[in-house]
């Protein structure tokens, strides 16, 4: 999954990657009908609707289950825009860009757990007399009836000038995310008056690079998008490092376990991230997996080629959904 911010490939990343309360039928809703027997395997999101030809990430499912905002973005040169997709007679209806976004590079939306607001990264300018910034600071936008209000950017001491992205919000109002002031990873801050508290770094090393976090709502636990470790998944087909899905567990004492590497089949051979967890355990991810990630030597005709390449599958990002028993966790 290629990231928020560039990166130079196969050289060191230099700066950070970079993203409910719903009934059983709405969560089911989120794939292919051949899913409803089926939690312990990745599922598409809305294929052929959601999860197409296109590069879509950054899953965001709303606390009825009904709502789904997601990222799709382009390859080069970079732009992304937010989306939403209403649920309708149980499918997914063609998506729109954000009342919010479409203007200025948006990413990682992020519902609080009431669903009243909405958190996004962006490089919008952060006041009138501003131009386009050069790095991401996180704003939210606020439920007006059924209408968001204007964005907001979020107080210091959360922005900086370092990039800010991947908001993940606790019930108790913890805000937890991802900067790369002195390098990518993640951070926690706790909620103080009308804001936040100084951030505090969660965990990570200096051999790998935290792009990309999501927390339950009980703050239990979290998964975290890492590139750079020895245990991620890869074949000979790769030229560059890729990212993998990991978690993290609180312990009793409110610090965090080491990463632990999640296993096949949420990674794959092809780059994973951009997780969101739902409250009732499901884990949203999106995936490049598909019928290039392992190529062989199998020829490919014009049509077979053709086909592949503009449907889901092609090696852009996908969105995924797999439920609580592929974690290890109990919802």
């Amino acid at each position: 999954m290629r990231s928020h911010v560039s990166r130079q490939r196969p050289g060191p990343v230099t700066s950070v990657a970079l993203a409910l309360i719903a009934t059983s039928g709405a969560v089911l809703a989120l794939t292919s009908a051949r899913s409803m027997s089926r939690t312990d395997e990745p599922e598409l999101v809305g294929p052929g609707v959601v999860s197409t030809r296109d590069y879509e990430r950054d899953a965001a499912l709303s606390p009825d289950g009904r709502t789904l905002y997601f990222t799709k973005r382009t390859n080069w040169p970079y732009f992304s825009v937010i989306c939403v997709s209403h649920l309708v007679d149980g499918t997914w209806n063609e998506p729109e860009v954000a009342s919010f976004s479409g203007r200025y590079p948006d990413a990682t939306p992020a519902f609080s757990p009431d669903g009243n607001t909405l958190y996004f990264a962006s490089r919008r300018p952060a006041d009138s007399a501003s131009t386009l910034r050069r790095d991401y600071d996180l704003w939210a936008v606020d439920r007006k009836e059924n209408e968001w209000s204007e964005p907001r950017h979020l107080p210091a001491p959360i922005n900086t000038n370092a990039n800010e992205l991947w908001p993940s919000v606790t019930t108790a109002g913890v805000l937890f995310f991802v900067t790369d002031g002195q390098r990518p990873q993640v951070v926690r801050a706790e909620p103080a008056g009308s804001g936040w508290s100084e951030p505090v770094a969660v965990g990570g090393d200096s051999t790998s690079y935290e792009l990309g976090v999501t927390v339950s709502r009980d703050e239990r636990y979290m998964v975290v998008t890492v590139l750079g470790r020895p245990d991620a998944l890869g074949t000979a087909e790769g030229i560059y490092q890729r990212a993998d899905l990991y978690m993290r567990q609180r312990r009793d004492d409110g610090t965090w376990s080491e990463l632990r590497h999640l296993p096949a089949p949420i990674n794959s051979a092809a780059e994973e991230g951009s997780p969101s967890l739902t409250t009732d355990g499901r884990l949203l991810f999106t995936s490049e997996r598909g019928g290039f990630t392992e190529h062989g030597p199998r020829k490919r005709s014009t049509g077979d080629f053709e086909k592949a390449l503009h449907e889901p599958g092609n090696g852009l990002g996908d969105l995924y959904s797999i439920g609580a028993v592929a974690l290890g966790i109990r919802p």
